[in-house]
């Protein structure tokens, strides 16, 4: 009998380990790969029509399904490209929230709700349902847009400067679409370039950050934890730099950040 215990306790200690790492993850993160994990399987699996996901305007506008606006950013299809997806947006994702937005969760909800708002009007032109692949995009852009001399290293062990991910991804996906222009990855890749010039490049040059986090969004998440043990450099930068304590601001990365 207590052989055949051992492979139960096994398992339950496995399973621990990993609700212990998933628990582990920042907020931010954690909750778009449980939401995107959550709705790729349900809807894969047919416990959820695939049709109640996409953004079709019309049904928004007219049915008022708004949850559709939301759902776009968070499902993409059951498959090896799926579960690729998941694993780039834990990585780009996590960096970006403890690093560039360590301890300030509201400042990161803010940046992804610029970059969805930003890539919800574009989509109306050309009528793109689903915008995943919009999402990770943006926050790849962010990423490698802190780390532009950053050699990182791509499918078939190609390697180059960080500054240039975004540009490959997208050229991954027109291969992988037989031509088919990726609206989605472009809309994420402009919104999240438009972001860090507003509100990092721009404010670094001695201008005004133009898109600061309300104050609404710092009520519900809460403001800078100025305390918090993951604090980095970028932080402490903060904290001594009076140009980036403006009311609302919270986006001053540090003077020894190269700037793309």
């Amino acid at each position: 009998m207590a052989r055949q215990a051992q492979p139960t306790r096994g398992i339950s200690s496995d399973g621990a380990q990993i609700a212990q790492w998933f628990s582990s993850l920042p907020v931010c993160t954690r909750f778009l790969l449980e939401a995107t994990g959550t709705l790729t399987l349900v809807s894969g699996l047919g416990l959820l029509p695939g049709y109640h996901l996409p953004l079709l305007w019309e049904l928004v506008t007219k049915q008022f399904q708004i949850w559709r606006l939301v759902t776009t950013f968070l499902v993409t299809r059951l498959s090896i490209n799926g579960l690729i997806h998941l694993v780039m947006l834990h990585r780009y994702s996590l960096a970006v929230e403890k690093e560039e937005f360590g301890g300030r969760t509201a400042d990161y909800v803010w940046f992804l709700m610029v970059c969805m708002i930003s890539m919800l009007g574009m989509s109306w032109i050309t009528q793109t349902m689903l915008l995943t692949n919009g999402l990770l995009l943006a926050i790849a852009t962010l990423w490698s847009l802190h780390r532009a001399e950053q050699t990182v290293r791509f499918v078939f062990g190609i390697t180059f400067p960080a500054r240039y991910l975004p540009y490959a991804l997208m050229t991954l996906k027109l291969l992988l679409n037989q031509g088919v222009f990726p609206f989605a990855s472009f809309y994420g890749w402009l919104s999240a370039q438009a972001y860090y010039y507003l509100s990092v490049d721009l404010p670094a040059r001695g201008g005004l950050n133009y898109i600061p986090t309300p104050q609404f969004v710092y009520r519900i998440f809460g403001q800078v934890h100025r305390s918090d043990p993951r604090s980095t450099g970028i932080r402490m930068a903060t904290l001594s730099n009076p140009v980036s304590q403006r009311p609302g601001g919270g986006h001053s990365w540090g003077q020894g950040r190269r700037l793309a």
